[in-house]
């Protein structure tokens, strides 16, 4: 184990500004605002669109590699034989009410995985900062940062790599119901008249739920790679044991710190674990709605984002505990 390489990674990660929630603003009834009309007429990505029948998307993509569930009321069929076509499909009642990729065919009016924000104004329009969503929800600071639209009766979030070159890196598309359930999720602040029913998930749900973001976290980070020309990384489960102990701790005890009070550092944890290693790192974030919306998060702060991007690292273990509808995440990396 060569200590002083593995210390100057954790001096990196100490250093991050950290990834949490923002408030929510809660309010009174307000007017909905009138979306701006787009050019595109209908939004559809590798050939699904909302309202399909899960046999549909079956027929179109085939049988997919995962059916993961989700602690918003949707399964996930995910679609990640070939990373650089990655895609999820959120089914629910057999209907497909979301979907997300950063698949390299994917083409939203006009934008491509690459598009600049500005040719994303040119082909939409600027993003009403204040945008109602459905009769009883709006979302504030609706900016070119982490984009909404609302279109034919679809809500388009485009994803902005903000640190390279303010390029769209991915696409998420729901029906205006499903978006409002997740809103909060996506770190918009909200105005509210009433808040959608949240499904009512047993203990072995919620736990299944994070299992699912750690993969889902895992498969992204290796498309970010693999598109940057580097080395994908292979899950390690005994990793992630050790950052799937520390999302608990945080959890358990209301702290948020790559610090412990009672287990230490994430060198400590790792040695304890009889980790040996040659590099290491650790990102942690808290309330980001799901594996995609944390895995952008990272991508946009430096710090994080060089452990995403590390060429020293080999393995990865990505640990989630959901605490009140609310995710926390740890990922530690490391090269055995």
């Amino acid at each position: 184990m060569h200590k002083k390489k593995a210390i100057s990674i954790l001096a990196l990660g100490l250093s991050l500004a950290l990834l949490g929630q923002l408030s929510p603003v809660f309010g009174v009834s307000a007017a909905p605002v009138a979306a701006a009309e787009q050019a595109v007429k209908s939004v559809s990505t590798y050939g699904i669109q909302l309202g399909m029948s899960a046999a549909q998307v079956e027929q179109k993509l085939g049988k997919p590699a995962r059916k993961d569930p989700s602690h918003t009321g949707v399964e996930w069929w995910i679609y990640n034989k070939d990373l650089n076509n990655y895609i999820q499909v959120g089914i629910q009642n057999s209907k497909v009410v979301t979907l997300f990729t950063n698949g390299a065919k994917i083409n939203i009016g006009g934008i491509t995985i690459g598009s600049t924000t500005k040719a994303l104004q040119e082909a939409w329009g600027a993003p009403q900062n204040t945008l109602a969503i459905t009769p009883s929800l709006r979302i504030q600071d609706n900016t070119l940062k982490h984009p909404t639209y609302l279109q034919n009766n679809q809500v388009i979030t485009f994803s902005i790599d903000q640190l390279g070159g303010n390029k769209v890196a991915g696409v998420r598309i729901s029906t205006p119901e499903h978006f409002a359930t997740i809103a909060m999720g996506l770190m918009y602040p909200i105005v509210y008249t009433q808040l959608p029913a949240q499904p009512k998930l047993t203990d072995a749900q919620i736990k299944q739920a994070a299992i699912a973001y750690e993969k889902e976290n895992f498969d992204l980070l290796n498309v970010a790679r693999l598109r940057a020309k580097l080395p994908v990384l292979t899950w390690d489960e005994q990793v992630a044991a050790v950052a799937r102990a520390h999302s608990n701790d945080m959890a358990q005890h209301n702290y948020f710190s790559h610090t412990s009070p009672t287990t230490g550092s994430p060198f400590d944890r790792l040695k304890k674990a009889g980790i040996r290693y040659s590099y290491a790192g650790e990102n942690i974030a808290y309330g980001q709605l799901d594996g995609i919306e944390v895995h952008m998060g990272w991508m946009n702060s430096s710090g994080h984002r060089q452990n995403l991007l590390n060429q020293n690292f080999k393995q990865l273990g990505v640990g989630v505990v959901i605490k009140d509808g609310r995710p926390f995440y740890t990922q530690n990396f490391v090269s055995k």
